[in-house]
């Protein structure tokens, strides 16, 4: 019989997959690039917020955007 992924297992099995070190053009040195939700908030000409969110990777020692 066929184990069945739990969300966690799935989720940390992707993590481990997208864990990938590179170099930080900045700092020049290894680092992670880590997933991160951007919320960005916009006043419409009503007056109230909406909110734009985001997914987007970025390097973790500088919280810079990370371009491929």
């Amino acid at each position: 019989m066929a184990k069945v992924q739990s969300f966690a297992e799935k989720a940390a099995k992707l993590a481990r997959k997208h864990e990938a070190m590179v170099i930080c053009p900045d700092t020049k040195k290894e680092t992670r690039i880590i997933n991160v939700r951007l919320v960005e908030s916009i006043k419409s000409p009503k007056g109230s917020y909406k909110f734009l969110e985001r997914n987007t990777r970025v390097y973790e020692s500088t919280y810079k955007p990370y371009s491929e």
